[in-house]
């Protein structure tokens, strides 16, 4: 869900965040991708899918508080006003040197109060005694009356600038709150606090994703048990190690068993990545007889070469059931348990045995796999 959130908030800031339909749009485009990766892994279940829902909507909720808290901020801080003095003619230059209006200065101190009523832009007028006296005494009761005209037009049009120091840290201080607690619940739902002992419960006896014909998930593999996990006594063991009995390669395929410190196993070589590559392991009828007209759930349990990474696939011949179409999967160097599920309407009861087929490289770069188990859930 990370990489939606990362997403989304990369589309808002390439497009015209302060726009809601532009956002609404955003996060609907967020839900599309959301529901296609679930048709893709093909996710059925509606507790699954209700789940993923809500912790997208949790996202979304928390990205939109925020928005909105930063567009409030800003909209609350006004553009700054800009005043136009237009002053008298002054009679000389001598006076409208010593009258003026310091704007840069006031703009600098605009967050300090005021204790003349508006008036700390205007400086006062300013006399060097008998010298100007002589050079303008005519023009100073002129340049008097011009002077307060000039201060009483500013004081007039100047606005009272109010402090927002502490609106603006009420607001900071409520958006941050709300966004703790949003994500808060976000990560008590994420992280199933709430859910019960059975919810919790990621063994076995939950059913797996499905993996429907030529399905394939990247660079992991379908990762639905580890070893840790270990597997019921439902499970029915139809391939071990031990039984190369009942294993046969094609033509251009080998099939070796394996015994050193990694344990004991079926090394499968495919040199092609067509059928004459295939490794061939039987199926009990005892067991098609199990899984005949249900849901049931293969398992092998596979491991690549050290320091290697192969892309397999697994085919079904499951003689009068049908076959099950065939799934590809990676693997690494970390044994791993890869399930896929195979559901057969027909209740025929199958007269001969099966057999699964397994291509150890279908790139055709013939990459080895280690097969440890192959192992069958019947259904229900």
């Amino acid at each position: 869900m990370s990489g939606l959130e990362t997403a989304i908030r990369q589309a808002l800031e390439r497009s015209e965040r302060a726009n809601s339909e532009t956002r609404a749009r955003i996060y609907q485009s967020a839900r599309n991708a959301l529901e296609a990766g679930l048709r893709k892994q093909d996710v059925h279940d509606p507790d699954v899918i209700a789940q993923q829902r809500h912790r997208l909507e949790g996202v979304i909720h928390a990205i939109e508080l925020e928005e909105r808290a930063s567009l409030k901020a800003a909209a609350s801080v006004p553009p700054p006003v800009q005043i136009e003095t237009r002053s008298a003619p002054v009679p000389s230059a001598e006076l409208d040197h010593d009258i003026h209006m310091p704007s840069e200065r006031h703009e600098d101190r605009a967050d300090s109060p005021v204790a003349d009523g508006g008036l700390a832009g205007l400086r006062p007028e300013r006399r060097d005694g008998p010298r100007a006296a002589e050079t303008a005494p005519m023009a100073e009761p002129v340049a008097g009356k011009r002077g307060k005209a000039a201060k009483a037009e500013a004081a007039a049009a100047k606005p009272r600038r109010r402090k927002r120091g502490s609106f603006l840290s009420f607001v900071m201080v409520i958006t941050t709150l709300v966004a703790a607690v949003v994500m808060g619940a976000w990560w008590v739902e994420t992280s199933g606090l709430l859910k019960t002992a059975a919810e919790r419960d990621t063994s076995v006896a939950n059913p797996p994703s499905r993996v429907q014909s030529e399905d394939f998930d990247g660079a992991a593999g379908l990762k639905t048990l580890g070893p840790q996990a270990g597997f019921s006594g439902d499970w029915v063991d139809v391939f071990t190690p031990a039984d190369t009995g009942n294993v046969k390669a094609d033509s251009r395929a080998a099939a070796d068993p394996v015994s050193d410190e990694r344990g004991q196993r079926l090394r499968i070589t495919s040199a092609t990545a067509d059928a004459d590559g295939n490794v061939s392991i039987e199926i009990p009828v005892s067991v098609l007889e199990q899984i005949s007209g249900k849901t049931s759930t293969v398992a092998l349990s596979v491991q690549a070469d050290a320091g290697k990474q192969t892309q397999f696939s697994v085919e079904c011949d499951f003689s009068s059931l049908g076959d099950c179409g065939r799934h590809r999967f990676t693997v690494n160097d970390e044994k791993n348990d890869m399930l896929f599920q195979v559901t057969f309407d027909r209740s025929l009861a199958p007269s001969s045995p099966g057999h699964i087929l397994i291509n150890s490289d279908v790139t055709g770069a013939g990459n080895s796999l280690n097969v440890y188990a192959v192992r069958v859930l019947p259904g229900q």
